[in-house]
Parts: structure tokens; sequence; C-alpha cells
């Protein structure tokens, strides 16, 4: 399935100089309309949408979080192909999806996630490469003021950061490090409007603020991982490779797809025997060597 909004070669250099490339307008609205009624009529979305402190016990996202795919408007778009060969265009290789989530950074609560790299935790999961990355649709309005994600721009050229252990999270950068960081790599603050594209690499560090508006920050964060590039370790069946059918550009404008939330499997981010719990929670996960 070849995508309608194949990235340019601009786009491309920009992504691999900076770790990070913005597409305003990547969805429309009437794309991402379906989700702000079903999220209106069963907030909780049956119950799996949980709240997890990342970071630090003042901070509070609500997540819902997925590995596999059905025929939903959730399992449509992670399958989308501008989503799919973007992710592979990249990353260099074909992709599979490594896991999903919908975050909801509520108003007036949120605190903040603190600087971190994705794949370091990825790593942890016993991936060998940072062949991979993630692609954010925003959904609401991201804006300095709600929390919008900060980018330092070229970071991902350091190559892994390991994390460091405290009482409330396993995400956190060596202070010393990480001050050196701030002064050498330009922080960008990367505000988006609902349907904006994000796609940035897994080795580019970044955070978000406290959201101090009077809105819920939305975001939905697909996460993709080169097909060469699956986990090593044993336990990490829900991160394996997993063949998809990948989806027209077209399926969301012309309803192809059953329901929002109702066909995709989603995590129990509150039960340790879940297979997507270590997503959300790494207490129990190695120091990384």
């Amino acid at each position: 399935m070849k995508t309608q909004h194949p990235l340019t070669p601009d786009q491309i250099v920009a992504y691999h100089r900076d770790g990070y490339l913005h597409i305003p307008g990547f969805f429309d609205a009437a794309e991402i309309a379906p989700v702000q009624p079903a999220l209106r009529d069963d907030p909780g979305v049956g119950g799996r949408l949980a709240t997890v402190h990342d970071g630090s016990a003042k901070t509070q996202h609500d997540y819902l979080g997925w590995t596999r795919h059905g025929d939903d408007w959730l399992g449509v778009t992670t399958r989308l192909a501008r989503l799919v060969e973007g992710a592979a265009t990249l990353i260099g290789e074909p992709v599979y999806h490594w896991h999903s989530k919908l975050v909801k950074k509520p108003a007036g609560k949120s605190g903040q996630v603190v600087r971190h790299q994705d794949f370091s935790g990825w790593y942890q999961d016993g991936c060998l490469m940072p062949e991979m990355l993630t692609a954010i649709v925003a959904l609401t309005p991201a804006t300095r003021e709600n929390g919008c994600l900060h980018m330092l721009r070229g970071s991902h050229k350091m190559g892994r950061v390991d994390r460091l252990r405290d009482g409330d999270a396993y995400s956190n950068i060596e202070p010393r490090r990480l001050a050196a960081m701030q002064k050498r790599f330009e922080d960008v603050a990367v505000e988006m409007a609902p349907g904006d594209g994000l796609f940035f690499h897994g080795n580019v560090v970044h955070a978000s603020f406290e959201n101090t508006s009077s809105q819920d920050r939305l975001l939905l964060e697909f996460s993709y991982n080169g097909v060469s590039n699956a986990p090593v370790f044993e336990n990490q069946d829900h991160h394996a490779f997993k063949p998809m059918t990948v989806m027209a550009d077209s399926a969301l404008r012309d309803g192809d797809f059953d329901g929002v939330f109702g066909r995709t499997p989603l995590c129990d981010i509150d039960d340790p025997r879940d297979e997507g719990y270590t997503i959300f929670h790494r207490e129990g996960v190695p120091d990384l060597n």
C-alpha cells in the first residue's frame, strides 16, 4: 500500500539533522473527529484508561495502551500508510508496530515528564539498535501552556543515554550530563494543532512540562520498530515482529473501520500480569549495561 503523503527529501534531511520532524496538517479534522465523541461518551474507555506517574509522584498522565491492532479506528490508524511508510522511510527499512498509546495530560494536575530518551527503555526490552521511532498525532492543541513536547534538537546524535533509577521512575538522566546537554542542544517547544504529526527518533532527548491550562492535552503516540530489530530478550512476545496489513491513507475518510475502541485489544496498565504492563511500569526492569 503506497502512501498518498510521502515524505519529501527535505523532510527526511530535517529529521536526521534534528531528530524529529513536525508535519502540520498530517491528519484532517474529519479523520480525527471520531475519537472526540468516543472519549466523551466513555472517558475511561471501558476501564482501560489508567493513571501513571512518570518521573515523580507529582506527575500524572492518563494512558491507553495497545500492542496489537484490530479493525476499529484505533487499529486502522495504527496501520495507516502515511504512518507506517513514513516510519520505514525514516528508519531505513520495513517496520512493524512496537506499541502505541493515547496520552492525556490532564489540566491543572499533570506535572512534568522529565527529560529522557525512549530507546534507553526499549534497549531494556532487548532491542539492540535504535532503529525505532514514535509518530505523534495531536488530537487537541499542544501548546507551551498545556505541556507540549520539548525536544533537544540534534541530541539523538549522542547515541543511547542510560537511565537512572530514583524513587518514582527509571527515566532520569545523570544531572551533570543533562546540564551539559541543555547547554549544547537547543530546547525546542513543538507546538501542534489538532491533526498535526510529529515523527521523533528513539534517541532524541525530550520532555513535557506541566499543563497549566484549563483543557486536557491529548496525543496519540504510535511507535514502530525496524523488522530486523525485534527484541532478543524473552518475555517480549507483545513486542515481537507482528505482520500487519497496511491501510490506505483514505481509510479513515472512507469510514473503513468498525467503531473507535472496541476491536483493538487494550493493555491493562494496572495488572502486572498483562503483557503490556512493563511499557508503563519499569520498576522491575534490569539496569542498562
